[in-house]
Order: C-alpha cells, then structure tokens, then sequence
C-alpha cells in the first residue's frame, strides 16, 4: 500500500538554500576533514580502535550529507535543463 504516487515527491525541493543549510554543508565537509586527519593520525602512530572507529565514523557522516547536497545540486542543474 503506498500513499505516494510515483511522480509525486515526498518534500519538494526548496528554490533557495538557507543559512543553515549552508552552515550544514560546511561542517560536513569539516567533518570529512576531521574524519582524514584523525585516521590518518592514528595510522601514523600506534594503531588503536577507537581513532580508527572516531575517525571512520567523522568520515562516513560526512560523507553521507554529502551525498545529499551532491544530489540537491545535479536535481537543480536537471529542473533548470528544462
């Protein structure tokens, strides 16, 4: 049972990005950042789980936002193709 049609949306897409979301965007890609530096970091040092399991998981957060600004923008640049 579903009660969404298949061309139907869930959220719409905003027009415009707001401060916060743009706050978001930075600190994800500081949280990718955090994340290299803090596995490469324990790397170079003595190899211990919890950098391995701190810095993983700064990374995968990270990059997990990112996949949704990756996709907001390649929406946008297809909806202004049109």
């Amino acid at each position: 049972m579903t009660f969404f049609r298949s061309d139907q949306s869930i959220s719409p897409t905003p027009d415009k990005l707001s401060r916060t979301d743009y706050f978001q965007i930075l600190t994800s890609v500081l949280m990718v950042i955090l994340g290299i530096t803090i596995l490469f970091g324990s790397l170079r040092e003595n190899i211990m789980l919890m950098p391995l399991f701190v810095g993983g998981g700064f990374l995968a957060l990270g990059l997990y936002r990112l996949n949704f600004v990756i996709k907001y923008f390649k929406g946008k640049r297809k909806c202004n193709h049109r």
